[in-house]
């Protein structure tokens, strides 16, 4: 059985992927940075028949497929800081969100870590589950 993309063009499917339910402004966004990808070797503008070559590749792929769709992001939406701060070093991450307006992240601690449930208030502490003897192995008979 055929997904319902299987039934558009690979570069519509294609874009409707990287666009992954975005706004018309952003899915607009998408296809010009689309476009921009598709080149020859000499950054012109690959023909219809090569253009549609590629977008099959790149949808027969879904690391590829994913890498469109997070440098897509990336480009329009920010960069997620998350991604770029676990690839630097301690010094330039505290360095990379000071100039970035990114406060530090506060370690827990007793006095900051988050609160017991609700749904275990009231009820005493908790009990250890009761530790059963170990019994000698019987004899056999002799």
């Amino acid at each position: 059985m055929l997904g319902l993309g299987a039934c558009k063009a690979p570069c519509d499917q294609l874009r409707v992927y990287v666009c992954d339910g975005g706004d018309a402004a952003y899915c607009e966004q998408v296809d010009g940075f689309l476009k921009e990808q598709q080149v020859d070797a000499e950054g012109q503008p690959l023909d219809a028949a090569a253009a549609e070559e590629s977008c099959r590749y790149i949808m027969g792929n879904v690391e590829i497929q994913n890498a469109y769709r997070f440098k897509a992001k990336q480009r329009f939406l920010g960069e997620p800081y998350w991604q770029v701060l676990k690839n630097m070093k301690p010094e330039e991450r505290k360095a990379w969100r000071k100039a970035h307006g990114i406060p530090e992240p506060v370690k827990p601690t007793v006095e900051t870590a988050p609160a017991a449930s609700s749904a275990g208030a009231g009820a005493g502490p908790v009990k250890e589950p009761a530790k059963t003897a170990k019994t000698a192995p019987a004899k056999p008979p002799g």
